[in-house]
């Protein structure tokens, strides 16, 4: 009796379920619910900025309008000289001649003494003109003498540089032509890249053949006036305003 007794306590024994602390969670499935947590947070908010970047992206693709073409600006037709797509050309090859002269270009020297700066209070030598009312009409401006206008006008140094260039070119492409015909000057000038609207003439006078081309250029005053007479070619610069046309300049020589 003695025995069985204790083989049952025994049997009790192993029988009897172990012991779990209340509240006692295994440390690596909290670790895992976290980290799962954790990811699933972090996927939802990718997701929900994948989803707003895309609607933003809609948004200003369903806003945006395309943008038109822009159309040129018409040609003034009232300019000979914009309607002729030659000009263009004509404008870069003076510029390009142009370049290497502009270092004769003259620079202003600065001041050796700064200049004294008036006193405010003293009244200026010349008084200031007093202002027109609003309603008042300005006074005309007087126009320019056209005979005023005809007179010939000095040449800037680059402008001189720029018929030196100018002439070896002509004289160089006519070489080639002895005796030219006014035909054939004007199709040796226009092969150089000057256009029909700055060429003037050719014409004959007696022997010679003569032109006049008009190298004026942003405010410029350069004409340039040539005559072939045989193999011999001579060209004469000089200053013209830009208000009257070369050949109309009164020459003072």
């Amino acid at each position: 009796m003695r025995r069985l007794s204790r083989e049952n306590h025994r049997i009790r024994r192993t029988e009897r379920p172990s012991r779990v602390r209340r509240g006692a969670i295994p440390a690596i499935p909290v670790a895992l619910c976290a980290l799962a947590l954790a990811l699933a947070a972090c996927g939802s908010e990718r997701a929900a900025d994948k989803d707003q970047k895309a609607g933003s992206d809609d948004r200003v693709e369903a806003g945006s309008t395309a943008t038109a073409p822009a159309t040129p600006s018409p040609i003034d037709s009232s300019d000979p000289e914009s309607s002729d797509p030659d000009f263009l050309a004509f404008m870069e090859l003076l510029v390009s001649i142009s370049e290497p002269c502009l270092k004769y270009e003259p620079t202003e020297e600065p001041p050796m003494e700064p200049p004294e700066e008036p006193d405010p209070t003293e009244p200026p030598l010349t008084p200031l003109p007093e202002p027109l009312p609003p309603d008042a009409t300005p006074p005309p401006v007087e126009p320019r003498d056209p005979d005023d206008a005809r007179k010939e006008e000095e040449l800037s140094p680059v402008e001189k540089c720029d018929a030196r260039a100018h002439s070896r070119r002509i004289a160089k492409a006519l070489k080639g032509t002895p005796d030219p015909t006014p035909g054939q000057v004007k199709d040796v000038l226009r092969g150089l890249g000057y256009v029909d609207l700055r060429i003037h003439g050719p014409q004959r006078s007696g022997e010679s053949v003569e032109f006049t081309l008009d190298l004026r250029l942003l405010g410029g005053q350069l004409c340039l006036s040539g005559k072939v007479t045989g193999t011999r070619i001579v060209t004469n610069p000089y200053g013209g305003s830009p208000e009257v046309a070369c050949p109309d300049v009164r020459r003072l020589r």
